[in-house]
C-alpha cells in the first residue's frame, strides 16, 4: 500500500516581493532625477571659458539655456556662488549636486566642466578661484550669469 504524500502549497517569499517593489520605485525615481535633470537642455550651451581668467564676466542666456563653466587651465579651479537663492532657478545640473542637495561651490577639474540651467528670469553672481586647494589665493573679479 502506498502511502500519499502530502500536498506542498508553494507560497512566494515576501522578501523577494518586497525588494522588486523597492527597486521599482528606485527606477522610476531615478527615471524622474534623469527627466528633470535633462528638461532645460532644449536651450543653447553657452560657455563660461576658464583660463587664467574668467570669460565673460557677463554672460547673458535665456531661460532653459545651459550654462556651461569650462576649465581650459591646467589646475582645479573653484566656482562659488555669492548668495543662496540660485538653487531656486534651477531646472538642470551637472556637477553641482553632492549627496541629493546642491553645493555652492563646486571644484571643476582641469579640462572639464559643471553646467547648469535655469528656469526663471534672475542674475546669479559668482567667483572663480583659481586653485581650488586655496581660497585665499587669486580670484577672478565677480562674474555674472544674466538670464531673461
Amino acid at each position: 500500500m502506498t502511502r500519499e504524500q502530502p500536498m506542498r502549497v508553494r507560497t512566494a517569499h515576501p522578501a523577494p516581493r518586497a525588494i522588486a517593489g523597492l527597486l521599482s520605485l528606485l527606477l522610476l525615481g531615478l527615471q524622474g532625477c534623469l527627466l528633470q535633470q535633462t528638461a532645460g537642455t532644449a536651450g543653447t550651451v553657452r560657455y563660461v571659458e576658464i583660463r587664467d581668467q574668467v570669460t565673460p564676466l557677463t554672460l547673458y542666456a535665456k531661460i532653459g539655456d545651459e550654462i556651461r563653466w569650462q576649465n581650459l587651465s591646467s589646475d582645479a579651479v573653484r566656482v562659488g556662488f555669492l548668495d543662496n537663492k540660485w538653487h531656486d532657478l534651477v531646472a538642470c545640473e551637472k556637477g553641482f549636486t553632492r549627496f541629493g542637495g546642491m553645493d555652492d561651490f563646486v571644484t571643476i577639474q582641469p579640462q572639464e566642466y559643471v553646467s547648469l540651467c535655469f528656469s526663471k528670469a534672475a542674475t546669479v553672481r559668482y567667483n572663480v578661484w583659481m586653485d581650488a586647494r586655496n581660497l585665499k589665493g587669486p580670484m577672478s573679479p565677480t562674474a555674472a550669469i544674466r538670464i531673461d
